[in-house]
């Protein structure tokens, strides 16, 4: 794919983040660049400033990317720097003291009519198409691995007392293990990369209707002022993506 390709991408994204109504800090982050097709949303664990050091970490790698040849090139880009982060974050940790210190990711890459979403623990990526909302990440947690043993039903899961514990991350002492689901956009197509401060408090149904009925920054203040009207118990980050103008393609694959 050359550069030429990378030029039919036409699109606008927003982010907000919120420190909710119970944090003293704000340890999420988010990372926007329409020109190199990079977007991604961190949530930070760890004491005091530990996650606010880790998803800042991570998001001043993001921005070191530079503009891509190819998909196959941003890709790489994109996990030298994520490798990058996690050095910086082990370095970080030991000048704590060994404090732990670690963020969640969950980012979308574009190039030309294909996009790739990487993540790591429990924030989200979705894609509306056509009215329909689809989550493309599985959360990296202890919830949902007793999900898929079908030792807990997903309405349980939302209650599980372990249910922030992330399997995940990028982080001190944590080996470093992305997944990832590519495929091809639409024009039309919407993306939703949020922390889990989002839908720890929303359902889908909620997602999907916010997402619909509204501009992006519209679509945005409405989701994170609804987690926040429903107790706001965590940060919120949410960042919307619009794809506008790029071949029409389906498909998805998973690694």
């Amino acid at each position: 794919m050359n550069q030429a390709a990378s030029e039919l991408l036409r699109g606008y994204a927003v982010g907000l983040t919120h420190v909710g109504r119970v944090r003293e800090e704000n340890q999420d982050a988010y990372f926007i660049d329409e020109s190199k097709g990079v977007f991604a949303v961190m949530d930070g664990a760890g004491g005091l400033q530990d996650g606010a050091i880790a998803s800042g970490l991570v998001k001043n790698a993001l921005n070191t990317i530079h503009v891509p040849r190819s998909a196959e090139d941003l890709l790489e880009q994109f996990e030298g720097r994520v490798i990058l982060a996690k050095e910086q974050i082990e370095h970080a940790s030991q000048r704590a003291n060994g404090a732990a210190m670690g963020t969640t990711i969950a980012a979308l890459l574009t190039f030309g009519g294909n996009f790739a979403c990487l993540w790591a623990g429990d924030s989200r990526v979705y894609r509306l198409r056509n009215g329909q909302l689809e989550q493309l990440t599985t959360d990296h947690t202890e919830a949902q691995e007793l999900v898929d043993q079908n030792v807990l039903t997903i309405e349980e899961a939302r209650t599980y007392a372990r249910r922030h514990i992330i399997t995940r991350a990028i982080g001190s002492g944590i080996d470093l293990e992305l997944e990832l689901v590519s495929g091809n956009l639409r024009p039309g197509d919407r993306f939703l990369l949020c922390s889990d401060g989002l839908t720890g408090h929303l359902d889908d149904t909620t997602i999907g209707t916010f997402l619909m009925n509204a501009a992006p920054n519209s679509s945005a203040r409405d989701l994170l002022n609804g987690a926040l009207e429903c107790g706001g118990s965590d940060n919120v980050t949410v960042v919307i993506v619009d794809i506008d103008g790029v071949a029409a393609g389906e498909g998805a694959t998973r690694r």
